[in-house]
Parts: C-alpha cells; sequence; structure tokens
C-alpha cells in the first residue's frame, strides 16, 4: 500500500465525526471545488474570489481525502478497495471508449 493511503486509513480511524458528518463534509468539499472552477474560469459572479488552478487541485485533493476517509470508515479490506477502484477505472474507460 502507497504511504500515503496509510497515512489516509491512519488518519480516518481516529477521525471523530460519524458516517454522515463526514458525508456532509463530502458535499461541502465538493462544493468549494466547484466554487474553485468557477472562480479559475472567471464565471459570472464568481471571478471576485480570485482563485487559480492551484486552488481548484487543492479542493480536489480534499474531495479525494474525504472519501478515501469515509471509505475506511466502512472497510479496511485493501483488497477490496483495489478491485472497487480498478471496476470503476475499467467502467469509465468504456465509457470514454464508447464515445469515440
Amino acid at each position: 500500500m502507497e504511504q500515503w493511503l496509510k497515512e489516509i486509513k491512519v488518519l480516518s480511524e481516529k477521525e471523530p465525526k460519524t458516517l454522515e458528518q463526514m458525508a456532509l463534509k463530502l458535499t461541502e468539499e465538493v462544493g468549494e471545488t466547484s466554487q474553485a472552477v468557477l472562480s479559475y474560469l472567471k464565471a459570472s459572479g464568481s471571478a471576485y474570489k480570485q482563485l487559480g488552478i492551484d486552488d481548484v487541485k487543492e479542493e480536489c485533493i480534499d474531495v479525494v481525502l474525504v472519501a478515501l476517509a469515509i471509505y475506511y470508515k466502512l472497510s479496511e479490506d485493501e483488497e477490496e478497495l483495489q478491485k472497487l477502484v480498478n471496476k470503476k477505472l475499467n467502467k469509465w474507460e468504456s465509457k470514454i471508449s464508447d464515445k469515440r
């Protein structure tokens, strides 16, 4: 397992938030990612925030971290995580291939 995944797993075990609170946190982080993208693209009503591409990247990582923390709240099975990631990657790839 990658070291960063180990760190996420350890921190997830220490996280006091409930599953419901973490799900709400995830939606908050997705919203912040959306705000950063809109600001970066200078969308109407969002440009004043003056967020750049680095802000978008950081918000994306926040989404990934919270999503993985939720997974680790539900399961510690690394093999299952890898299988699920592979399944979703294959699904994504097939959808992209179908559009070509």
